[in-house]
């Protein structure tokens, strides 16, 4: 299995990055990970500080799975393209983001997901295996949300503009 890490371009995430790390060492999957301005060394999973546009693209297309802040690009991005995707929410007390705005974020697409749904929402790195190895399973053709909210759009349109203007 292909897994892309993105941290996203403002910071590091060393928490979510050495829970991979660690979880690999017993899964023993094919890890790429964009880890930012982050100087640690890493052994048995790949990783740049960034990537370009056309670079991110690329491993977007190569992975089966990604692993990510809970950034409303890649949320996007993984949603356009069907993409499975596990989302770990930076947090502020531990020096991962200026404040937890990445929980509103969480907390209004959680209730989108399900056992069968492609995105799911890690809030613990804790639970980061057991949730990787659920989504594993899933078929490519899953719907990325899968409960009645989803017919929600008009709602979860307007709710992305307003995180799209707030981060811009």
């Amino acid at each position: 299995m292909k897994v892309l890490v993105t941290v996203g371009a403002q910071l590091p995430f060393k928490r979510l990055v050495e829970a991979i790390n660690d979880i690999n060492k017993s899964l023993n999957l094919d890890v790429f990970a964009q880890v930012g301005e982050d100087s640690n060394a890493y052994d048995g999973i790949q990783v740049v500080d960034f990537l370009s546009s056309n670079e991110y693209k690329a491993k977007l297309d190569w992975c089966d799975i990604v692993i990510a802040h809970a950034g409303m690009g890649t949320i996007i991005q993984c949603l356009e393209l069907n993409k499975k995707l596990i989302v770990v929410p930076r947090l502020a007390k531990f020096g991962e983001h200026r404040n937890d705005h990445q929980l509103d974020t969480i907390a209004r697409f959680e209730p989108l997901t399900s056992s069968i749904s492609l995105m799911r929402v890690c809030r613990d790195v804790e639970d980061l295996q057991q949730t990787l190895e659920e989504i594993e399973k899933l078929s490519e053709r899953n719907d990325f949300f899968t409960t009645e909210k989803e017919k929600d759009t008009e709602n979860l349109g307007v709710y992305i503009k307003k995180m799209i203007d707030d981060e811009v």
